[in-house]
């Protein structure tokens, strides 16, 4: 088994000396230069961290990252076994994966997938940042690169025949979009991720002076998207669904109560399932979000007030998301006016496909966030100032996002219909007076 330890240098120093990443593995061992120096007063031999006082400004980033190196090593390690059927890598073989990751003198071909692979490794090492939030790349959007670029090296392989920047124009992207829908039987949305992806890497690969080929800028290089029909709570829904008697399932109410609190925040799960007291001041909720590192601050809702003083100051206890996602259901099909079918419309291998499930069967977490945002779009809260909560950038993005049935569309033209003729019968009478 892999054995990590960190020390420094020279433990004896009298000034910054660098911090060592050692690696024990089949009774050999490979010293890794970690990059980061510390003063040994300030060094702590037992935790085999730096000492988090005052003076030592950096502590926390040096540690963090000191867990980071450690944690890509340990990757490193299963990703070898379970690409290579349970078989051991050398200590070189993780040391490669480390320096790719991080960057580190690894020549990198300039060649499309040299590029891509780079922007990657990037990625991963936080070097390369989201230019529209200053951010490092979320991993969920490095698995995206991760499974985009995997989908082009099989597609390379299927067309027998390589390519490269200049290759990408409208016939390929004919090509690879039929592949991926009729060989992959990928979705609509699904594919039109992948060409995003690659759009961004020839994008940036242009400004960085890799790629000269623009055919990617076409009109016709469609970043193909349908809607897709996820689900909202209605204020009904949400009612009878608090109202649920769940005293005999604490596990299930306290999931319940959990996916309530994001339903009437607007937050995402990484955000409302590590909500505290002290985010809640003078009936707000601040709270800097996990995902885009914004603060943003909620008043506090009546529901969300009465679960606080159910659990007497606190907020129910959260569990993974998946297992939140799993014991939801649970939830749901306990739950009368979720038992409603709902039919989804998606395209996938280039056919218009429908199917039909309960509605309890699609909640999801996430449904707490479209839930709120949904419901406060029909009740005229202002669009700029629901998506001062949500985040979405712009107007159109957020109205994607939301989801409205013909029905909702037309019980708001009638309520507009309804407050105009209140107004101008009011008119009328003051008219009269």
């Amino acid at each position: 088994m892999l054995n990590i330890s960190f020390y420094l240098h020279d433990p004896r120093a009298q000034k910054e000396t660098p911090i060592v990443m050692k690696m024990v593995l089949g009774g050999k061992q490979l010293k890794y230069s970690t990059n980061e120096r510390v003063h040994p007063d300030l060094w702590d031999a037992g935790r085999q961290r730096t000492k988090t006082v005052r003076r030592n400004l950096h502590s926390i980033e040096i540690n963090a990252f000191l867990e980071n190196l450690n944690n890509l090593a340990v990757t490193a390690f299963r990703d070898y076994q379970l690409a290579h059927r349970g078989k051991t890598p050398s200590l070189d073989d993780i040391k490669t994966s480390l320096d790719k990751k991080l960057g580190r003198a690894v020549e990198f071909k300039t060649d499309l997938f040299g590029f891509f692979e780079k922007l990657i490794a990037q990625s991963e090492s936080g070097v390369r940042l989201n230019p529209q939030t200053g951010q490092p790349i979320h991993p969920n959007t490095i698995k995206a690169y991760v499974t985009t670029i995997r989908h082009l090296k099989e597609f390379k392989i299927f067309r027998g025949r390589a390519f490269d920047f200049d290759d990408i124009d409208l016939g390929f992207y004919q090509e690879y979009t039929e592949y991926l829908i009729k060989n992959l039987k990928l979705s609509t949305n699904t594919v039109g991720k992948h060409i995003q992806v690659l759009k961004l890497v020839m994008n940036e690969a242009m400004e960085m002076g890799y790629n000269k080929n623009l055919a990617y800028k076409s009109r016709r290089y469609v970043t193909i998207r349908e809607n897709s029909d996820n689900i909202y709570l209605d204020k009904d829904e949400l009612k009878e669904l608090e109202e649920l008697n769940l005293s005999l399932y604490p596990k299930l109410e306290r999931v319940r109560d959990l996916f309530l609190v994001g339903c009437y925040t607007g937050l995402r799960y990484s955000d409302y399932s590590i909500l505290k007291p002290e985010n809640i001041k003078n009936d707000f909720i601040e709270v800097t979000q996990v995902k885009t590192h914004d603060p943003v601050v909620i008043p506090l809702h009546d529901a969300v007030r009465r679960i606080i003083r159910k659990y007497r100051g606190q907020l129910p206890k959260a569990i993974s998301n998946q297992k939140m996602n799993d014991y939801l259901k649970d939830v749901g099909e306990m739950t009368p006016c979720l038992q409603k079918s709902v039919v989804r419309s998606f395209t996938k291998e280039g056919r218009r496909q429908q199917t039909t499930h309960a509605k309890w069967e699609l909640l999801t977490t996430h449904t707490a966030r479209r839930s709120f945002a949904t419901n406060e779009y029909l009740a005229g809260t202002p669009t700029l100032t629901i998506m001062a909560i949500t985040g979405h950038k712009t107007e159109k993005a957020f109205l994607r996002y939301i989801k409205l049935v013909h029905s909702d569309h037309a019980r708001l033209l009638r309520e507009h219909w309804e407050r105009r003729k209140l107004r101008g019968s009011a008119i009328s009478e003051l008219s009269s007076v």
